[in-house]
């Protein structure tokens, strides 16, 4: 008998989660986050969560996956989007946005 897996729609597969896990250890070398934590909404779709600061410490940036783009987003710790598309992309703007959150680029 053949098993058949049905995979949620959002569904962030092991290789995006260690790039987005190695992309979250880029931030903390240069000291834009402090940690990252991965999470399940209620209606399961992953999460994946960039913090920052220390005893105040706050939720910074989110990606997850949009089922009905069928593509990755990056959003402020509000949860607002502000860039979409393919991981790498979304990363390489999380990227800038975070450098810039930081000070190290002119707003």
């Amino acid at each position: 008998m053949t098993e058949v897996f049905v995979l949620p729609d959002n569904f962030i597969g092991k290789e995006d989660r260690e790039k987005l896990e190695s992309f979250a250890a880029h931030e903390i070398s240069h000291g834009r986050a402090t940690r990252w934590a991965w999470s399940r909404r209620g209606n399961g779709d992953d999460r994946f969560a960039i913090y920052r600061g220390g005893v105040n410490e706050e939720l910074v940036a989110i990606v997850g996956r949009d089922r009905k783009a069928d593509a990755f987003y990056a959003g402020d710790g509000d949860g607002k989007p502000f860039v979409t598309g393919a991981l790498d992309h979304v990363m390489a703007g999380l990227d800038e946005w975070l450098a810039e959150l930081h000070g190290e680029r002119p707003s």
